[in-house]
């Protein structure tokens, strides 16, 4: 089971821009009642990897998407996690999830069931448009906080213990801007999930460790 974590936030008072994080928790040993969603999911289960190329998405998207995939490469190649799979099946969803959130305004988890989930949203009232390693700059910096030798949730390190856990194989990715393009929201799902209790210190490997 999953709880929804605090959104995290920073504020730039240079350029009046606001960022956003939300992280989950996957801890089949909780019966903690949870704030916002209740969802059971299976232990480290795996969606389908089909990727059939008939998601439709656009060719922003696309290039989203694969930023996003690099991103992901880059900063798990220093924890000894190998690259991952883009899904397009994950895609869609994530992508579905995304615009529904920038059509309504709001930032929640979704509670989809059997994969993990990182969310981001940023706004500026001058205008907004970011790449796909901003979103994963972010989570992964919360490595400032993370305690390698303790291993385990926190939720001021779950959007990175997430992006590094070396157990998921492959993401979806989706984007999409809102309020007249002031405001951007990413959620990149993960399959099989990560941040699961008693799993950390095989999962999320200290740099160098390799």
């Amino acid at each position: 089971m999953f709880t929804n974590g605090i959104p995290l936030a920073h504020i730039d008072n240079e350029n009046d821009s606001k960022l956003h994080t939300l992280v989950l928790r996957n801890d089949f040993n909780s019966n903690k009642p949870f704030k916002a969603v209740k969802v059971v999911r299976r232990d480290n289960e795996d969606v389908p990897e089909d990727s059939n190329g008939d998601a439709n998405f656009t060719s922003d998207q696309r290039q989203f998407q694969n930023e996003t995939l690099s991103a992901h490469h880059f900063y798990r190649a220093r924890h000894c996690a190998q690259p991952l799979q883009l899904n397009d099946t994950l895609s869609r969803s994530a992508q579905d999830f995304a615009q529904q959130l920038a059509d309504t305004n709001q930032f929640h988890h979704s509670g989809t069931e059997g994969v993990g989930e990182n969310l981001y949203m940023a706004s500026n009232s001058n205008g907004i448009k970011i790449n796909g390693s901003a979103a994963v700059t972010a989570w992964y910096n919360e490595i400032k906080d993370y305690n390698f030798n303790n291993g385990s949730f926190s939720m001021a390190t779950g959007h990175f213990t997430q992006v590094v856990w070396i157990k998921t194989r492959s993401i979806g990715v989706g984007i999409a801007y809102g309020n007249e393009d002031t405001s951007v929201y990413v959620v990149v799902r993960y399959s099989p999930p990560g941040n699961y209790e008693g799993q950390y210190q095989e999962n999320v490997r200290p740099e160098g460790s390799c």
